[in-house]
C-alpha cells in the first residue's frame, strides 16, 4: 500500500508495506544507516568542491604546475 508524504513543496509517494513488519529497532537502524550514507555523500561532494576550487586556483595562478612533462629515454 502506497502512502504520500509532503516535504515543503515536494510530494513523495512511498511504498509503506516494506516497513510495516519492521520493529522499532529495525526502523531506527535503517534510519541511522541512511543518515550515515547521506553524510558520506555530503563528504564526497565537499571533497569534490574542494578539489574543483583548488584546480581552478592552480589554473588561474600557476597553470604550469598542470603541464605534463614527457620523459626522453
Amino acid at each position: 500500500e502506497g502512502g504520500s508524504l509532503s516535504f515543503g513543496d515536494t510530494q513523495v509517494t512511498v511504498d509503506v508495506s516494506q516497513y510495516q513488519d519492521m520493529t522499532n529497532m529495525e526502523l531506527i537502524s535503517l534510519l541511522l544507516q541512511q543518515e550515515m550514507d547521506m553524510q558520506k555523500q555530503q563528504a564526497v561532494r565537499d571533497l569534490e568542491d574542494y578539489i574543483d576550487n583548488l584546480l581552478l586556483r592552480i589554473m588561474e595562478q600557476t597553470p604550469t604546475l598542470l603541464q605534463v612533462r614527457t620523459r626522453h629515454k
